[in-house]
C-alpha cells in the first residue's frame, strides 16, 4: 500500500490537465444512462479528480482508475457502509495487457490476512462486445471460462476459493472475471502475477467450449491492501457431531472469517466430516443470522490429533460493528 501511495503522490497535473479531466467526467455524466446505472455514474463523477484516480501511462496517455468500492459494489454490496469499508481495505489497480485486440485489466483488489478478491475486466479494443449471445444463468454467471488461468500471489501453502464471469454493466462492452481465494496461513503482501490463456464460450454443462478470444495475457501488479482482521478470545472446549475439540483461534474481518480447531477424538469416516459437520453461524445485531457451515478449509492429520481450519469469504461485506456474535459448534463468542 505504501508503494502505491508513493506512486500516486508523484503524480502531478497542470491546471489545464485537471480542467480536461473534469470536462471528460462531466461529459460522461451528461450521457443518457439507464436508471440502473445512474448511481454508479454519479459516484464516478463525485470522486473524479478529488480521489486522484488518474494514473499517467506513457506520453499523453491516462488510465482512469475506478475506486475499489465501485468495482466491488455488485459483488460484495453497494450500501454506503459497505462501500466505505471496501475503499478502506481495498484499492484500484489498473494493470492491463492486450492480445489480439482484447484487453484484460486488473480493476481492483480487496483483502485481509487470509483472503483476497480481485476483479478483472475483459473488453475488445474496437468497442464491440465479446460475443452477441452471452446470457447469464440464474445466479448471474456468464458461460465463459479460460483454458488456463491463475493469479500467483506468492503464497506457498494451501488455498481454496472460486472464480466466475459476470457483467457488471450491460451498457458497456466489457465483462468481468472475479477471483476469490482464502489461504490456510497468512498471505504476504508483495507482487501478484496473473496469467490467462484462451477465453472460451461454453455451454451450461461446461462440456463443450469454443475459443472466443485467443491469446495469453500476463499482468503484474502490487499485491497490497489494509488488513482489518480481528482476533476473538478462543481456547474453549468444543463439541459437535459426537467429537471433542479445542477451539484454537477465531478471526473475523468485514471480508472473511478463519476458524482453527484441534480434534482430540477424531472418529469421522473421512476428513470432510471434520469440516462439514461443524456448524458456524454469525448473529447480526439486527436479529438476522448468516450460516457459514458449508465453507471450505483444510485438515492436517498429526497422528493423535487433527488440526482443522474452516474459512471463507462472505457473500457480502459485513461491518464488524453490525455483528453481535459468532457461534462455532456449542461455543458462542461475542464480537466487540
Amino acid at each position: 500500500m505504501k508503494a502505491y501511495r508513493d506512486r500516486m503522490d508523484q503524480l502531478h497535473f497542470t491546471k489545464e490537465q485537471k480542467t480536461q479531466l473534469v470536462d471528460r467526467l462531466m461529459e460522461a455524466a451528461e450521457q443518457p444512462v439507464s436508471r440502473r446505472n445512474r448511481g454508479r455514474l454519479r459516484r464516478m463523477v463525485t470522486v473524479g479528480v478529488a480521489a486522484a484516480l488518474v494514473l499517467a501511462v506513457g506520453a499523453g496517455a491516462t488510465v482512469v482508475l475506478t475506486p475499489a468500492g465501485e468495482v466491488f459494489s455488485s459483488i460484495l454490496g453497494g450500501a454506503p457502509a459497505q462501500t466505505e469499508i471496501i475503499d478502506r481495505i481495498g484499492r484500484p489497480i489498473g494493470a492491463s495487457d492486450t492480445q489480439n485486440g482484447v484487453t484484460i485489466t486488473a480493476d481492483a483488489i480487496v483483502g485481509d490476512t487470509y483472503s483476497y478478491a480481485i476483479v478483472y475486466s475483459i473488453a475488445r479494443e474496437d468497442g464491440q462486445p465479446l460475443a452477441d449471445d452471452l446470457t447469464a444463468n440464474e445466479l448471474g454467471y456468464l458461460p465463459l471460462l479460460f483454458q488456463d488461468s491463475g493469479t500467483d500471489v506468492g503464497h506457498m501453502g494451501g488455498m481454496h476459493g472460486s472464480s466466475y464471469f459476470y457483467d457488471a454493466d450491460p451498457s458497456d462492452n466489457s465483462i468481468q472475471f472475479v477471483e476469490m481465494m482464502t489461504a490456510d496461513s497468512p498471505i504476504q503482501t508483495g507482487t501478484a502475477r496473473a496469467s490467462f490463456t484462451n477465453l472460451q464460450l461454453t455451454d451450461e454443462s461446461y462440456a463443450n467450449s469454443t475459443i472466443l478470444a485467443e491469446g495469453t495475457w500476463n499482468l503484474k501488479f502490487d499485491f497490497a491492501f489494509e488488513d482489518a482482521m480481528v482476533h476473538l478470545d478462543a481456547g474453549q472446549p468444543l463439541h459437535f457431531n459426537g467429537m471433542e475439540a479445542v477451539l484454537d483461534d477465531v478471526q473475523l474481518s468485514p471480508l472473511s472469517f478463519q476458524i482453527s480447531y484441534t480434534l482430540q477424538t477424531p472418529n469421522a469416516a473421512n476428513y470432510n466430516e471434520y469440516l462439514n459437520t461443524l456448524p458456524v453461524t454469525l448473529q447480526l445485531k439486527d436479529g438476522s443470522t448468516v450460516d457459514l457451515t458449508l465453507s471450505g478449509g483444510g485438515v492436517h492429520d498429526n497422528g493423535n490429533t487433527v488440526v482443522c481450519q474452516k474459512s471463507d469469504i462472505f457473500s457480502q461485506i459485513l461491518p464488524l460493528d453490525e455483528i453481535a456474535s459468532i457461534t462455532v459448534g456449542d461455543v458462542t463468542l461475542p464480537v466487540d
